[in-house]
């Protein structure tokens, strides 16, 4: 195995193919993939991908509040998944506010910094969020603090996963898709009112 990846990891470097672009576009298909899963917890599950290999990423093209950013959201989905929905334990993802806040400050790198920790705290707003919907929608304001920083800093699989995470999501909620978890009930129609029978008898009720 060390063999092999001793052949290939300067192959990628020649052909242009860094070991950091590589896990970038690993995180970019996690990006791509999770807008399409229904269920919160599918997509919860799915955006450990990109998390995590974002981290490396970024830690590698020397974006540093990015890379401590996504490794403590990878931490942030492990709890979100473990909490679920329960109103009593929510504000825990509400209280990691000010260590992004922390953050932000102890890795200071400028407007990437300032962007990366709004996109972040955007997240973790979605992530506080029990209705898909509303989930969906708060991610569509946080992927454009994404998308600035990723610009700035010139990560290209960053760009591309923050430009189909807000295609995809805004496409699903246009369809109506993200309401499918809403709490509200849904009226059931009532099926058509049966004719009324005739004096003489010639409509029969069945």
């Amino acid at each position: 195995m060390n063999e092999l990846l001793t052949v290939l990891l300067p192959a990628t470097e020649g052909s242009g193919w860094t070991v950091a672009q590589l896990l970038g576009f690993c995180g970019t298909l996690g990006g791509m993939l999770w807008p399409f899963f229904r269920s919160r917890t599918g997509m919860l599950l799915v955006q450990l991908v990109p998390c995590l290999c974002f981290a490396l990423h970024f830690a590698m093209v020397g974006a540093p509040t990015a890379a401590v950013l996504n490794g403590l959201a990878a931490l942030q989905v492990v709890a979100a998944l473990a909490l679920g929905g329960r109103p009593a334990f929510r504000i825990a993802y509400l209280l990691i506010l000010p260590v992004i806040a922390a953050v932000m400050a102890f890795t200071w790198a400028g407007l990437p910094s300032a962007f990366a920790a709004a996109g972040m705290a955007l997240i973790s707003l979605a992530r506080y969020q029990t209705q898909v919907a509303r989930f969906r929608g708060t991610m569509l304001v946080a992927l454009p603090c994404w998308f600035v920083h990723n610009s700035l800093v010139g990560s290209v699989p960053g760009m591309i996963s923050d430009v189909t995470g807000i295609v995809v999501n805004g496409w699903m909620l246009m369809r109506g898709t993200g309401m499918a978890a809403s709490s509200t009930p849904t009226a059931i129609p009532l099926p058509p009112p049966r004719p009324i029978p005739s004096a003489s008898g010639e409509g029969k009720l069945s």
